[in-house]
């Protein structure tokens, strides 16, 4: 019996130093989505919940996987930050570095909305140069646009709460989506991604969901924030009705920092373009 118990605990303390040590790891994860509303090829990057963590002094490390992929722009889709504010110069300092290189599309989650110097965090974005969408569309060349998604904290509710979106719902937010055009939306919460793809978008980036906290082989996510048991949406990609989201697992935690089997994630995204 006392081999047992010892047994236990040693294995018990083996997972939660492998659960700890993987907010440490990073993976860059490859995902294609192919349409004939794209005039050419394009290699993005999808950062997401970095929640205040850093990859080696200045994100140093990040910044490096980032660079090998050469993307032709990136895309942020909220939760940099933690809503108390805790080292946001440490995310600030990244963001710096980023932008000088490429061009950042970046729109809010539920922590940034939640912080009390929101504003100020806003005007030192916008100042460095990131394009921050807050209900915003912007058109890019090659007929392409990126739509910033700000969702009230309404809509980050626990699973017993009742919340039925629309597309009109995300029209008013938004506007209507630019005709013709290939349309990207950065919407921080996938729960809501039927609805964002019957509004128009062509592909959905998001997040939040921390690729289910926790992953089991064959499975997948575990519990989402709203405490879901193995939600439908958890990481990866998905379709609906002939359009895409890609959801990253996030790269970081911010209350309990354990990541059972699941890799902190670079998302790397191929937008190929297919004849009609």
């Amino acid at each position: 019996m006392e081999y047992l118990i010892f047994t236990g605990v040693v294995l018990a303390v083996l997972l939660l130093l492998y659960g700890y040590g993987l907010n440490y790891a990073l993976k860059t994860e490859y995902y294609t989505v192919t349409s004939p509303g794209l005039r050419k090829d394009i290699r993005i990057v999808l950062l997401t919940d970095l929640h205040a963590c850093e990859y080696g002094p200045g994100n140093s490390r990040l910044l490096d996987k980032i660079n090998d992929l050469s993307p032709k722009f990136i895309c942020i889709a909220g939760d940099m930050t933690v809503k108390g504010g805790k080292n946001t110069e440490t995310v600030l300092t990244f963001l710096r570095r980023l932008v000088q290189r490429y061009p950042v599309y970046y729109a809010p989650g539920n922590h940034e909305i939640r912080m009390t110097d929101h504003n100020e965090y806003r005007r030192r974005l916008q100042e460095m140069g990131i394009h921050y969408l807050e209900n915003k569309i912007m058109p890019l060349e090659n007929n392409i646009c990126i739509a910033g998604l700000d969702m009230p904290e309404y809509w980050y509710h626990k699973f017993w709460q009742k919340r039925v979106c629309s597309p009109e719902y995300i029209e008013e937010l938004l506007g209507r989506r630019r005709k013709g055009a290939y349309t990207i939306l950065l919407a921080h919460n996938p729960e809501y991604f039927p609805c964002y793809a019957e509004w128009g978008a062509d592909l959905t980036l998001s997040g939040h969901v921390h690729g289910g906290m926790a992953r089991l082989p064959f499975v997948g996510g575990v519990i989402s924030p709203s405490l879901r048991l193995f939600p439908k949406y958890d990481a990866g990609q998905y379709e609906y009705r002939g359009r895409y989201m890609i959801l990253s697992r996030g790269l970081g935690l911010h209350d309990i920092k354990f990541r059972f089997f699941n890799v902190p994630e670079i998302s790397c995204i191929k937008l190929q373009k297919t004849e009609d």
